[in-house]
C-alpha cells in the first residue's frame, strides 16, 4: 500500500528486513496525544546502528542524546525533521558518527546489563 516514496506495511512479526533496509528511523509520536514510555521500535533501530529521530518528551527522548546518537525534535516541526534527515543523510561522519553512539547507547539495554541492573536493584 503507499504510492510515490510512502509503502505502509501491515504489523510486522519480524522487523529485521526493514531495519537492515532503513538509513534513519523517525517517530513521529505527538506526546499531546500519547507518550512513549520505553520506544522499543527505537531501541531496536539504534542497536542496528541506525541513527534516530524522536521526540521531544517521554522515555523515548530519553534513550536518545541530542546529537550524539539521533535528535529530539518536537513532532510539529516537520520542516526541521527534514532538514534534520537532510542533513545526517548528506553528511557521512556524521551519520557514522551517530550511527556508532546509537550502537553504543543500545548496548545499556542488552540482556547482560539489564539483568544486571535488575539485579542491583533487587538487592537494595
Amino acid at each position: 500500500m503507499g504510492g510515490g516514496n510512502l509503502k505502509i506495511y501491515d504489523r510486522q512479526s519480524d522487523v529485521t528486513s526493514f531495519y537492515n533496509c532503513a538509513s534513519i528511523v523517525v517517530c513521529l509520536t505527538n506526546p499531546l496525544l500519547a507518550v512513549e514510555t520505553f520506544g522499543l521500535t527505537t531501541l531496536e533501530a539504534m542497536s542496528t546502528g541506525l541513527p534516530v529521530i524522536v521526540p521531544t518528551q517521554g522515555g523515548i527522548a530519553e534513550m536518545v542524546e541530542d546529537g550524539r546518537n539521533g535528535y529530539k525534535i518536537n513532532v510539529q516541526q516537520l520542516i526541521v525533521i527534514e532538514q534534520c534527515i537532510q542533513k545526517i543523510l548528506e553528511n557521512r561522519m556524521l551519520y557514522s558518527r551517530l550511527s556508532e553512539n546509537a550502537l553504543k547507547s543500545s548496548a545499556r539495554f542488552d540482556n547482560r546489563h539489564t539483568l544486571l541492573r535488575l539485579i542491583d536493584i533487587l538487592n537494595l
